[in-house]
């Protein structure tokens, strides 16, 4: 898990930015950010995956990711998706103080779509690839008209204990995600990093699996496979090598590993989508 800091774009208060992946089942690993986020998908699809849930996007789709909710996302098809991050003091300032203290927005892909958001959201996209000073304008007002229609029908309440344990649970989880990320490349057993974090072994994988959607064998994995994505990429280093730098110490382990979450084996998909 780590946590993303967001920067605002230099024209507004809120980060815009559209993303396209042309590699089939790349992995974005599991993560969170104070700020919220809207995904609106343009084409193709994309899963998003919550610990306890998991949607697939499809054109006209749209997910709001409230703030400091764990997800992960991967791309079962090329696509091209739109971003809206929200700087949570933003959000606060526009709902007065409301958002995240009294409510949250429940706002997921459904058969039936709500045709007046995919119009706010074309409007807003539109606007935003112009980058004039009245399509800058015009992007700040549709937003605000965006988030009160999100307000008027697509909030739900908030209970502030749920959001307070949450909160304890994200600082200790963050701690995990450091040590992992400084020490996957070494064996990281679950027995020895839950003795690092004094946590029995047994309540310690039930505590990862809860809050995580996913074990720590499986967490740890998805850090190295990332790692070793992008070496795979912008390297010329070979699968060993890649495997050895990333913790997984036999090819055969990083080649299953790899297959299971991209359905073809490092040197296939290199060839394919590398080359």
């Amino acid at each position: 898990m780590k946590h993303e800091m967001i920067s605002p774009n230099e024209h507004y208060p809120f980060k815009l930015f559209s993303f396209t992946s042309r590699n089939p089942d790349r992995l974005i690993s599991t993560h969170w950010h104070e700020s919220a986020e809207l995904l609106y998908c343009l084409k193709g699809n994309l899963e998003v995956r919550f610990p306890q849930v998991t949607y697939l996007l499809e054109p006209g789709d749209t997910l709001f990711i409230n703030s400091n909710m764990i997800h992960s996302s991967r791309s079962p098809l090329p696509n091209e998706v739109f971003v809206m991050q929200f700087p949570l003091h933003f959000l606060q300032e526009m709902t007065q103080e409301q958002y995240n203290e009294h409510f949250l927005f429940n706002l997921i892909p459904l058969k039936q779509k709500d045709h007046r958001i995919q119009q706010m959201l074309d409007q807003i996209f539109d606007d935003y690839q112009k980058d004039t000073l009245a399509a800058n304008l015009l992007v700040k007002s549709r937003t605000l008209a965006l988030l009160a229609l999100l307000v008027e029908e697509y909030r739900i309440p908030l209970a502030s204990q749920k959001s307070i344990k949450s909160l304890k649970h994200l600082e200790r989880l963050k701690q995990v995600n450091e040590y992992v990320q400084k020490n996957y490349h070494q064996p990281l057993k679950l027995e020895q990093v839950a003795e690092v974090f004094n946590y029995d072994p047994a309540y310690f994988s039930r505590f990862f699996k809860k809050y995580m959607g996913i074990s720590f064998s499986e967490y740890v994995n998805t850090v190295r496979l990332e790692k070793a994505y992008y070496q795979l990429r912008d390297t010329d280093m070979t699968v060993l090598a890649i495997a050895m730098a990333n913790g997984f110490f036999s090819v055969k382990s990083f080649y299953n590993v790899f297959k299971k979450n991209y359905n073809l084996s490092p040197q296939q998909y290199r060839k394919k989508y590398f080359h």
